[in-house]
């Protein structure tokens, strides 16, 4: 059953009063309608009464050729109460006589009754009388025949004429009305008076126990737990009263005891997320810091091998260049071994070629070397002292990490990188976990690029500044598809995550905000809006104070 939308204290006078006000319409409707029906059956009888006895009398006086006591008749019947119009008409349908004198002399069709020719023909042929009512019931009409003589040449009456009287019933009904309406009055107030004293036993009975009833429930769902109805006697609401107060006191008590559960949950699930966090940032980044490290050295030592040595290589292959030339100057009429022995492997090909072969390696060596320092740059993350560093060269061994990320290949277009670097001051942090930071943000940043369909093309936009002189802002944007609303105020909770399972554990950005803002006392902030990218806002100091 649907919602009743009203309270009891207005729903219930509001019921009387419709029942109330249904009723007494009914019932003025009912006695209008009897009122009505009873004047028409009572001026319905008075006018088949009146009508006879005229046309009888007026047959009288035409036997006796009494003209002047027919007209005096219908000037008398004229003036009985009701009678709108009297009028006598002949077998020609031509009025004799009229209480209205304009009508006199007119045929049928020029006066009120010409409507009525058809009735009248008949009442004139069957010779019985007819009353009628209009089609708007505020007239009736009676029409009888008269007999008003015989023709010379006939034995029998020949001449039937016709009286036709009309009342006017309009000031009847509106007297009827009046009167149903005035004893409808009093119905009415009578009702309305048993229908306040019905209320009032409601209200005292029904109405204001369940206002307590209403209030206590909604008392206890805004967690007033101590809330009791109490309500005395021994009917229906008050062994509801009984029932709510001893659930409400069980769910006190059980509300009491899971609390304390809770309580005692929501520290072991913290403390054990804290410790999950912690090892789990400790055992990646030390087994990362460790690899990437490892790796370095193990490519430091030969590289520095080979890069040492290409300058005597060099200088050998000069010497030996030299030393060839000499000797074509000395024998240019070499013997046919040695000059198809130089044919055979292009020595003039070879002597241009050589020196460009030895710079080639020399600068992949030197490219080599470079990568070697971006990875130990990128390695620090168990160093444990404050560094004065480079914001940039981390940055640099970020990408450098995440180079093949970057790249175009068959599942993923390439992503470009735009780097918009200020004149930064080196900066006092603890440059392994800054590095993280950066990994995660631009991991976070290619995850979201690679979601992208079609031929957009997708770039991350890195930006540093120095803000207020004494703080390094790092913008860090991308051009994707943007985080909802509904996910941005939880994208720094612990463990929370978008991606599919397996995918993500959550705690990249959770660990980003606790670097930033808890070791290095800066700020870490979201902008981003959905079809216009994700932009991340890195800003520490430049000194980090204790």
């Amino acid at each position: 059953m649907s919602r009743f939308p009203f309270p009891l204290r207005f729903s219930i006078p509001v019921i009387l009063l419709l029942f109330g006000s249904v009723l007494g319409l009914v019932s003025f409707q009912r006695e209008v309608s009897r009122s009505n029906t009873r004047t028409e059956q009572e001026i319905s009888q008075e006018a088949k009464f009146s009508a006879s006895q005229t046309s009888g009398l007026l047959e009288y006086q035409y036997r006796h050729a009494d003209g002047k006591g027919a007209e005096l008749t219908i000037s008398q019947i004229g003036t009985a109460p009701n009678i709108r119009l009297a009028l006598l008409y002949d077998e020609n349908n031509r009025v004799i006589f009229s209480t209205r004198f304009e009508l006199r002399n007119r045929l049928i069709k020029d006066t009120p009754a010409s409507n009525q020719l058809s009735l009248i023909e008949k009442v004139r042929q069957t010779r019985s009388g007819k009353i009628i009512l209009s089609e708007d019931e505020q007239t009736l009409m009676a029409i009888y025949p008269v007999v008003l003589g015989s023709l010379s040449r006939d034995i029998l009456p020949s001449r039937v004429g016709v009286l036709f009287l009309e009342y006017n019933l309009a000031d009847l009904k509106a007297q009827a009305y009046r009167n149903a309406w005035e004893r409808s009055l009093v119905y009415s107030a009578t009702l309305a008076l048993l229908c306040t004293v019905l209320w009032l036993f409601f209200y005292k009975t029904l109405t204001l126990r369940v206002a307590q009833l209403v209030l206590a429930s909604n008392s206890l769902a805004q967690g007033n737990l101590n809330v009791r109805v109490n309500l005395q006697g021994s009917d229906e609401l008050a062994k509801i009263s009984n029932a709510f107060d001893r659930m409400a006191e069980e769910i006190q008590n059980n509300t009491e005891e899971l609390h304390k559960k809770q309580k005692q949950l929501k520290q072991a699930l913290y403390s054990l997320k804290e410790t999950q966090s912690q090892l789990i940032q400790a055992e990646k980044m030390s087994s990362l810091g460790q690899m990437v490290a490892g790796i370095a050295h193990e490519i430091n030592n030969p590289v520095n091998f080979i890069h040492g040595n290409l300058n005597y290589v060099e200088e050998y292959t000069q010497d030996l260049l030299s030393l060839v030339h000499l000797y074509q100057e000395h024998y240019p009429n070499a013997s046919l071994k040695i000059a198809e022995q130089a044919e055979e492997i292009d020595l003039k090909f070879m002597i241009e070629d050589f020196p460009k072969l030895l710079t080639s390696m020399k600068v992949g060596t030197e490219r080599i070397c470079e990568i070697v320092t971006s990875l130990r740059n990128f390695s620090r993350f168990d160093e444990s002292d404050l560094k004065n560093v480079d914001i940039h060269e981390g940055i640099d061994s970020t990408l450098l990490i995440l180079q093949h990320r970057l790249k175009d290949t068959l599942n993923s277009p390439s992503i470009e990188i735009i780097k918009e670097y200020g004149h930064l001051p080196k900066v006092e942090c603890y440059a392994g976990q800054l590095n993280q930071v950066f990994m995660n943000i631009i991991s976070n940043g290619i995850d979201a690029l690679l979601e992208l369909k079609g031929n957009k093309i997708r770039e991350i936009r890195i930006r540093t500044e120095v803000k207020d002189s004494d703080w390094v802002r790092v913008a860090i944007a991308d051009n994707g598809p943007g985080i909802t609303p509904e996910v941005q105020p939880r994208i720094f909770d612990p463990f929370f995550t978008t991606k599919p399972v397996g995918s993500g554990t959550g705690l990249g950005l959770s660990i980003s905000y606790q670097i930033i803002v808890e070791k290095h006392g800066g700020r870490l902030s979201c902008i981003s809006a959905i079809g216009k990218g994700t932009t991340f806002l890195i800003e520490i100091p430049v000194g980090l104070k204790s």
